[in-house]
């Protein structure tokens, strides 16, 4: 995936209210930008570090920034623009790169999840696919969920009883962080989201791991990581 418009660099000054970044420009001015992440950012947030930020041509937004790379203080780029994990994975699956796929395979997006209430984010009448990101890096292992996530857990509940039922039930970990080379659950943050993977990881309930490749021009698949649940 290409970034539609050219990726501008800045300096972080601070994160707050959760969607907004402040930052400072290569000409000395401090800007602010939309920050498409709802999760805590762990490990990829301090002031002082490298970002690009995209820029809208919608004259009716009201902020015309939005933050899409950090350089972690290890010098590895992260996506955390969690829009992007979607788009990612589209892209991937249209041209066939997730092998556990079969080419040519057609998913509605925002899938409605038969006999259970919400959505998946990719399915159709033999498979459904749930796409997490994952920013959280320490020592080359990726560790999801950064803050505690109902949401998640549903996911994943959800994602057990279609296995039981038959479907061939997905959960991806879109990797958007060029220093991880694993992937586990981050047991200490959210127990009941760990719980959960246990029980169904009993089911046929699949766990891919992808990693992109990123940089401000484009953001292209790498390769499949492993995954592993904490002792």
């Amino acid at each position: 995936m290409k970034f539609t418009n050219q990726l501008r660099e800045g300096i972080l000054l601070r994160r707050y209210k959760r969607f907004f970044i402040d930052f400072m420009t290569p000409e000395g001015l401090e800007r602010t930008a939309h920050c498409a992440n709802t999760g805590a950012m762990t490990g990829c947030s301090s002031p002082g570090n490298r970002i690009w930020y995209s820029t809208s041509t919608n004259p009716k937004r009201k902020l015309k920034y939005s933050l899409e790379l950090i350089e972690t203080d290890d010098q590895h780029l992260v996506c955390v623009n969690t829009a992007r994990a979607n788009q990612l994975v589209a892209e991937a699956l249209a041209e066939g790169l997730i092998r556990q796929i079969p080419r040519g395979c057609k998913f509605r997006r925002e899938f409605k999840i038969p006999g259970i209430s919400g959505r998946l984010d990719f399915g159709n009448e033999n498979t459904v696919i749930e796409v997490k990101s994952v920013t959280w890096g320490q020592h080359g292992v990726g560790r999801f969920p950064d803050a505690p996530s109902i949401r998640a857990v549903r996911h994943v509940e959800a994602l057990q009883e279609l296995a039981s039922r038959g479907y061939q039930a997905i959960l991806c970990f879109a990797v958007l962080h060029t220093g991880i080379k694993e992937v586990t659950v981050a047991s200490e943050i959210d127990g009941d989201y760990t719980n959960s993977m246990r029980n169904a990881l009993r089911t046929p309930m699949i766990v891919i791991c992808y990693r992109w490749k990123l940089s401000p021009i484009e953001m292209t698949l790498d390769q499949q990581v492993p995954f592993y649940l904490p002792s």
